[in-house]
């Protein structure tokens, strides 16, 4: 089987046939491993929890939970510009 690296801005996408990794990947959100061994890539499944089931995230109703609504914006003196930024 081969797969294709593809490069997209600083990280590199291994694309992989549905047909090989199926199997693996359940439902596209699975969290997997991946290490370097021996000038290899190994890429094995995470045990025992998926991304998409991880309890330890919190739902957008959590995030905002006591929230009333008022906001304030304040001016951050965030000093003096130390590269290229524009201001």
């Amino acid at each position: 089987m081969t797969a294709t690296i593809q490069r997209i801005d600083d990280n590199f996408i291994v694309r992989f046939p549905t047909n090989f990794i199926e199997n693996i990947i359940v439902d596209g959100l699975e969290a997997v491993q991946v290490f370097e061994e021996y000038g290899r890539i190994i890429i094995q499944k995470s045990e025992p929890t998926t991304i998409a089931n991880d309890t330890t995230r919190k739902t957008i109703d959590e995030l905002f939970d006591g929230y009333d609504g008022a906001y304030e914006p304040i001016q951050i003196d965030w000093g003096a510009p130390v590269g290229n930024e524009i201001w």
